[in-house]
């Protein structure tokens, strides 16, 4: 066999293993740029996302965590949403009290619910009729800037820590429970039980 045919061999193999989506992103997808990278997500949005509405619809002091994370502050708006982002994760796997220190993953923030829906249909071609969800296969979460919330990203990061986690991943309905509890918790802590 020469090379030319293991090359396409190599190709046909790779179509039939991995299907489309693994290797594609949707057009929401391609849309997006590098807002911030942290210590356990690297942080994309739409060009013209705003950071300072990221972070103030988060609503999270971060410096809860500033020992374990970093040694000095930040005025640069993409560092303090990536100390945010990784406060959060620490606080949740604090919640959980399971700590995966290695995990690094991705949140693509997208506008609105509707682009977290087309997002979903292009991978699972069916609806969602969430306003955020988490792949594990691409440690990604996919989330709703418009409808963002503390307590719906801290769910997400849940489901990302249990799936670095679990060798094999706890029940669905187990793994809502947890969730919800996280987003609970991180709610009532920061006294937004109402939102």
């Amino acid at each position: 066999m020469n090379v030319r045919n293991k090359i396409l061999l190599f190709g046909v193999l790779m179509v039939l293993l991995f299907p489309r989506n693994a290797f594609s992103q949707s057009a929401e997808e391609r849309g997006l740029r590098l807002l911030s990278k942290g210590k356990y997500f690297t942080l994309y949005g739409p060009t013209n996302l705003n950071i300072s509405g990221i972070l103030s619809k988060l609503d999270f002091d971060y410096t809860s965590q500033f020992d374990t994370l970093y040694e000095k502050d930040s005025t640069d708006l993409t560092d303090i949403l990536a100390k945010t982002i990784d406060s959060i994760y620490l606080e949740s796997a604090d919640i959980l009290d399971i700590h995966v220190y290695s995990f690094e993953g991705n949140i693509k923030f997208l506008f609105n619910q509707n682009d977290v829906e087309i997002v979903f249909k292009d991978y699972f071609k069916q609806s969602l009729g969430e306003r955020s969800f988490y792949i594990a296969d691409n440690k990604t979460i996919y989330i709703s800037y418009e409808d963002l919330t503390l307590g719906m990203l801290a769910h997400e990061i849940a489901h990302a820590i249990m799936s670095a986690y679990f060798v094999v991943p706890p029940p669905t309905k187990v793994q809502e429970v947890l969730a919800g509890y996280v987003e609970y918790t991180l709610r009532k802590k920061s006294g937004n039980l109402s939102k």
